[in-house]
C-alpha cells in the first residue's frame, strides 16, 4: 500500500526523486490553493468509533480535495481509537492518493526510537510528511530528514497560549524559536525541512521569515483564532510551499466542508494576491 520509500542515505540523495515539497508546490499551483485540511476526528462529535471517524473524514476528503493541496491527520485523534484507529487512518490515506498527507505527530526522541517513528510514519502509514519536535537536537531529527523524498516540519513557534513560556526564552541574545529555525536550516541539506509556526503569532512569523526561506506550516486559524491575514502576509515569499495554512475544526465540522474549504481557499488567495 502507498508509494515505495526512497532509499535513504546520510550522504547524498537522488536528484531525480520528486520530493514532498516539489509535489506540494506543483499541486498548489495546479489547484490554486495554499490550504491544508486537518483530519482530527473527535469521538464526542462523531459517533460510531473508528468506523464513524473514517466515514466522516472520508466524506470531508472527497468534498475538499479540489480546494486543498494537503491533508493533515493528527496522530492523537486516530490513536485514541486503538488498533481500529490505525486501520482507519490507513484506509483514509488510500482515499486521496494524489494529495500529500502530513502526519502531525510531533515526534521527538532518541535516535533509535526516532528511526522507528520515521519508519512507522513513512513506510507503515505511507505519509508524505511529518511534524517533529526539535528538543533532542539534530541527531534525533536526522532520522526523519534522511528520508529525502518526504517532508519534515520542525516545531518552532506553536499556536497554543503557553508557547512563550519556553519558546521565547533567550539564549545567546536570541529567542529559542530562532535557534530552532537555525537548527532546521542546518538540517535542510536535502531540501526537505520546514517549520511549524502558529497563526496566533504573526509577529513571530514575520521575524522568522526575515531569517529563513524555509517552508512554513501555519496552524491555528479558525477555531484557535489565529490571524489569517497577518500570518499569510508575513509568511508568503512567492514560493507556493512557503505558506501552508492548516484549518481543521472549522472545515471538519462545517455543515458543508466543501463550502468552508472553498471560502478559506478564496480568502487566502485574496491575501496572497494583495501581497503580490
Amino acid at each position: 500500500m502507498g508509494r515505495a520509500i526512497a532509499p535513504v542515505s546520510s550522504h547524498r540523495y537522488d536528484l531525480l526523486t520528486v520530493t514532498y515539497f516539489e509535489r506540494l508546490r506543483a499541486l498548489s499551483k495546479e489547484r490554486h490553493t495554499l490550504l491544508c485540511v486537518g483530519l482530527d476526528p473527535d469521538p464526542e462529535r462523531i459517533p460510531g468509533g473508528a468506523a464513524g471517524a473514517l466515514r466522516h473524514c472520508r466524506d470531508v476528503v472527497r468534498q475538499t480535495e479540489e480546494h486543498a493541496c494537503c491533508f493533515k491527520p493528527n496522530s492523537a485523534f486516530w490513536e485514541q481509537y486503538g488498533p481500529d484507529g490505525w486501520k482507519a487512518l490507513l484506509e483514509l490515506r488510500e482515499e486521496a492518493p494524489n494529495t500529500p498527507f502530513l502526519f502531525d505527530a510531533k515526534r521527538g526522541d532518541m535516535g533509535n526510537t526516532m528511526r522507528a517513528y520515521a519508519l512507522a510514519a513513512f513506510a507503515t502509514l505511507a505519509m508524505d510528511a511529518a511534524t517533529v519536535n526539535p528538543y533532542l537536537g539534530s541527531d534525533s531529527l536526522e532520522e526523519f530528514t534522511r528520508y529525502h523524498d518526504r517532508g519534515i516540519y520542525v516545531v518552532c513557534r506553536t499556536s497554543n497560549p503557553g508557547a512563550a513560556s519556553l519558546q521565547h526564552l533567550e539564549a545567546e541574545g536570541k529567542s529559542l524559536y530562532l535557534h530552532v529555525a537555525k537548527l532546521a536550516e542546518s538540517l535542510n541539506v536535502r531540501r526537505n525541512v520546514g517549520l511549524v509556526v502558529g497563526a496566533t503569532a504573526p509577529e513571530q512569523i514575520g521575524e522568522l521569515r526575515r531569517t529563513t526561506d524555509l517552508p512554513f506550516l501555519i496552524p491555528g486559524v479558525g477555531a484557535q483564532g489565529g490571524d489569517l491575514e497577518s500570518s499569510v502576509r508575513a509568511a508568503w515569499n512567492g514560493d507556493p510551499a512557503s505558506c501552508l495554512i492548516s484549518s481543521s475544526r472549522s472545515v471538519l465540522y462545517s455543515d458543508s466542508p466543501a463550502r468552508a474549504a472553498a471560502a478559506m481557499q478564496a480568502q487566502i488567495n485574496s491575501i496572497v494576491g494583495a501581497r503580490a
